[in-house]
């Protein structure tokens, strides 16, 4: 079973680390060359808690500040992060 928190709040993303997995879904389509998404799940790349942004992807520069997410000014429209040990888990159980 798969375990999901719901990320709403300043403190919900400043607990997040580097490789948690994070569902995404943006009002408007990122670009992640060459393809276009609105719903994606990214492993955190950074967590950069001075300026309250997740990095998502560095490559295609994908990003979001979560202060302008939790104040309803960013074009991430939901987030959720996947409870990762759990999945890492269930991946080495079928090896």
């Amino acid at each position: 079973m798969i375990q999901t928190k719901e990320l709403k709040t300043v403190v919900d993303f400043e607990c997040l680390k580097k490789g948690d997995f994070v569902a995404c879904e943006f009002h408007r389509d990122i670009h992640d060359y060459p393809k276009q998404y609105r719903f994606k799940v990214f492993p955190i790349v950074k967590v950069k808690i001075d300026t309250k942004e997740i990095i998502l992807q560095t490559k295609n520069n994908i990003y979001f500040n979560y202060q302008m997410f939790v104040d309803g000014e960013s074009n991430l429209k939901s987030a959720v992060l996947i409870y990762h040990n759990l999945v890492y888990h269930k991946f080495v159980s079928y090896l």
